[in-house]
């Protein structure tokens, strides 16, 4: 069980490296579309790999390309929500935009009780007010430009908007129907629908941001990606699940998450934090914890 803990709690770390390279990005003004594309890319090949050492693939028959056209637009919504997270950043608060984005986990739960038939019990309707209360006070934080505060605010909502989408969409396989589907897949499709949409958008970008250095970031970005997904998250998943404790796994990955992302804009970019970022904090991660006991 502790384990399972580890395993998530490095996931939640490793999330954090995706927050990283997107700051980095917004900072030195570099091309965001293009590194998670090729990063998607890199990632795309290496669960292709992984599915013909392990031979998990399974074409698809029947209702099984509902799941699969589900999966490639939840990565055409992850492709939007870096690329807006990214233009937020680069004049807001990253550590208020980065917990107003992975706030967006709420929608998945919202739409289980809306549409699904998950029971709407006190703990998550308290969560639920819990994580939208932390909202407020993020979305309340000082930008790092004093006049741009309602445009760092636009594309940080647009940003928990697309997460959101793309979290409901890659959430519903598992209601449509009892499937199978490895993480290796999963990951495949969502990464094969980011790069759809950046290629069907580049020829109407008039890019702005630099091209030149994206090598490392799209390379710290595809490891991260491939370390938590392959080998951390859905590990510590069935880790925790498998002592009945199944629950537990998101909330804290991405509790840990936010917590760390936070220390990280204190401690190293050394942004004013402020009273309310310490508040939304708290507020964040006791939700996520009520909404999954």
């Amino acid at each position: 069980m502790s384990y399972g803990i580890i395993l998530l709690l490095l996931t939640g770390l490793c999330w954090v490296g995706i927050g990283v390279v997107v700051n980095h990005a917004a900072r030195q003004q570099l091309d965001m579309d293009l590194i998670q594309s090729a990063a998607a890319a890199i990632i795309l090949f290496a669960a292709i790999g992984m599915m013909f050492l392990r031979n998990s693939f399974r074409p698809p028959i029947g209702g099984m390309w509902l799941c699969y056209g589900a999966l490639l637009a939840a990565g055409a919504g992850n492709f939007l929500m870096l690329s807006w997270m990214r233009y937020a950043m680069a004049v807001g608060n990253s550590g208020a935009v980065w917990g107003i984005v992975q706030s967006a986990m709420i929608c998945p739960f919202v739409m289980g009780m809306v549409f699904f038939g998950v029971a709407p019990t006190w703990n998550r309707l308290a969560g639920l007010g819990l994580v939208l209360a932390g909202i407020l006070f993020l979305s309340r934080a000082t930008p790092t430009r004093a006049e741009s505060r309602r445009g760092w605010l636009l594309f940080a909502f647009g940003a928990f908007a697309a997460s959101g989408t793309a979290q409901c969409l890659a959430n519903l396989p598992s209601y449509w129907m009892h499937l199978e589907m490895s993480s290796e897949l999963r990951a495949g499709l969502v990464q094969a629908g980011t790069i759809a949409l950046f290629l069907v958008s580049t020829p109407f970008r008039r890019c702005k941001t630099g091209r030149r250095n994206c090598l490392k970031p799209i390379l710290l970005l595809s490891a991260i990606q491939i370390l938590s997904l392959f080998f951390l998250f859905y590990r510590g998943l069935n880790i925790v699940a498998d002592h009945g404790c199944g629950s537990i796994g998101y909330p804290v990955a991405q509790g840990s998450c936010i917590a760390f992302f936070l220390l990280y804009n204190c401690c190293v970019l050394r942004q004013e934090s402020g009273g309310r970022i310490l508040w939304a904090l708290p507020a964040l991660c006791g939700g996520i914890l009520l909404m999954a006991w």
